[in-house]
């Protein structure tokens, strides 16, 4: 057969088959372009500039907005209602929680009782302070009528809540915790420290714990001298009748003290010294009880005295120099008030 024929014969049966591959090629790539849009893919080139930036090709993928939950669309509002709700209670509670503390900050401090401890803010006491001296302790060591004698602690604290934390630590079990310098306030005076944000919490321990920690010096826990002593007894009776309260309870308190003031007990001499003051039990007659104090004070009875010199600062007719001079004639060792000794009443 001649070359051409051949030639003609293999052209005419490779020519079907070659359009029929490239028409299927034309839908392949029909296809791919079908799924990118239905894919929302958008294609990109990126040409080489004249700056010789890299080309190459990038997708760039379209955000779905639409809400992928029809539910949380449906009830959002019911939703934020309630997280609103739930704020709103925390804030109320928080807000109680406060005000509850004010109030009873306010109720210890108008009746004060040896053993409170007070949460200063000195910066509203004392100027001149350090940065890192910003709140303080105190603690009620004295009651002589309206007069509340008050320690400061020995450390300054950065934040309030290191003071519960130093309750929390035990530091108020160390002896020299509190100064030993005294300061005293009216109840008045400190009421208006309350207001004026000086007093920023008042606390009261029960049987010398608070928050399950002893807040009082290990010292005072050794073992006393157990040997009979006339009119301890009869003292430590009208102690637990003050600590009932009522009418009844402080005049059976007031027969108590003054048993015990009759066998000559210093302590018992200055409860009842104080109940003349405070007018509980008896009517109210500071003369009496500075009479009552210095019996007191001339058996060395170190509270007698420097009860003593804050009930005489009040009264014009008392001389405090004359009734130390007295102590002195007696015998009487005074030089313990030297570090004591009471500052002018606030």
């Amino acid at each position: 057969m001649p070359q051409a024929a051949i030639r003609q014969y293999e052209e005419d049966e490779l020519l079907p088959e070659g359009e029929i591959s490239q028409q299927e090629s034309v839908e392949q790539l029909d296809v791919i372009d079908e799924i990118s849009d239905e894919n929302q893919e958008v294609k990109q080139t990126v040409t080489q500039d004249e700056s010789g930036t890299c080309q190459g090709e990038y997708y760039h993928y379209t955000v779905d907005k639409s809400d992928p939950d029809p539910w949380l669309k449906k009830h959002r509002f019911k939703i934020l209602t309630v997280v609103l709700l739930l704020v709103a209670a925390a804030v109320g509670n928080w807000l109680y929680e406060k005000n509850k503390l004010h109030e009873q900050t306010k109720a210890y401090v108008a009746s004060p009782v040896i053993g409170d401890l007070y949460y200063l803010d000195f910066r509203l006491i004392q100027d001149n302070l350090r940065p890192s001296e910003k709140f303080r302790m105190a603690k009620v060591t004295d009651i002589t009528g309206d007069i509340v004698t008050v320690k400061y602690s020995s450390y300054f604290y950065l934040q309030e809540h290191e003071l519960n934390e130093a309750i929390r630590y035990g530091q108020l079990r160390f002896g020299r915790f509190f100064q030993e310098r005294r300061h005293d306030f009216k109840i008045a005076t400190l009421e208006s420290m309350i207001e004026s944000g000086a007093i920023v919490l008042a606390r009261r321990p029960e049987g010398n714990m608070l928050d399950g920690n002893v807040v009082i010096p290990d010292k005072q826990f050794a073992n006393k001298n157990s040997l009979f002593i006339p009119g301890k007894k009869e003292n430590a009776a009208g102690m637990e009748l003050l600590k009932l309260g009522g009418v009844v309870n402080d005049e059976q308190a007031y027969k108590q003290f003054s048993k015990s003031a009759a066998q000559g007990y210093a302590p018992g001499l200055v409860n009842l010294a104080q109940l003349y003051l405070t007018g509980k039990g008896v009517s109210e007659d500071k003369y009496e009880a500075l009479a009552i104090l210095k019996q007191a004070a001339l058996q060395a009875h170190e509270p007698a005295v420097l009860k003593y010199s804050i009930i005489c600062k009040q009264l014009e007719s008392c001389q405090i120099e004359d009734f130390y001079q007295e102590l002195v004639r007696s015998g009487v060792n005074i030089k313990f008030s030297e570090t004591a000794a009471p500052a002018n009443i606030k």
